[in-house]
């Protein structure tokens, strides 16, 4: 078997208890995309893109995507991972969740800690699913899809903790009040919870 074959498959029986991590990080010395793992962050994420559909289950999904279905016009989903609920514009640090990903009009890898490369206004709506709890610089990534985005931003996190294993690369775990505060330094803000979920429906302060 191929390293790569390994990896993948080492992978599986991590997700399901098995001690094999320092097998793992040995056989990703030899497959380019997840080199570095775990530590690596991109190489996480790439290693990440084989396992989102074992990790959220298909009721989530669906609620989710319904939850999206009224957004209209472009949409960027950042860091998309290898799944967007609705067509988007993808932007994730992982090379391996874009090629993942089906539901994508454009891809795009860059780091959401970094400004990002699009104009003001570009889009009509911007989405980050499970994504701002691993942002160390959110306060200025939420200025930045305020300069970028025309009509809502959609914001979802999880009102339970995440899952052990992605938990080493989580940089923040606010409540749903503190989330709501710092959301209100750049947008209006409405919040509900549902199955666990809390969704954040923003838009621009005038």
């Amino acid at each position: 078997m191929d390293p790569e074959a390994q990896f993948i498959n080492g992978l599986l029986e991590l997700q399901y208890g098995l001690d094999v991590q320092d097998k793992l990080t040995t056989i990703a010395h030899n497959v380019d995309w997840a080199r570095g793992w775990p530590s690596n962050t991109i190489s996480f994420w790439n290693a990440e893109a084989f396992m989102w559909s074992h990790k959220i289950e298909k009721k989530t999904r669906q609620l989710i995507t319904n939850e999206l279905s009224s957004l209209q016009g472009t949409n960027l989903d950042l860091g998309c991972g290898a799944y967007s609920y609705i067509p988007s514009t993808g932007f994730d640090i992982s090379p391996k969740m874009l090629d993942f990903n089906d539901n994508l009009k454009e891809k795009v890898v860059g780091d959401v800690e970094k400004p990002l490369a699009f104009v003001d206004n570009e889009f009509d709506s911007v989405t980050a699913i499970f994504l701002l709890n691993y942002v160390t610089h959110y306060a200025q990534l939420l200025s930045e899809i305020k300069r970028i985005v025309k009509g809502t931003f959609i914001m979802v996190l999880s009102a339970t903790k995440v899952n052990e294993w992605q938990r080493q690369k989580e940089k923040n775990h606010y409540d749903k009040e503190k989330w709501v505060s710092i959301l209100e330094n750049n947008f209006s803000v409405t919040v509900k919870e549902k199955d666990d979920l809390w969704f954040f429906t923003c838009t621009k302060q005038s």
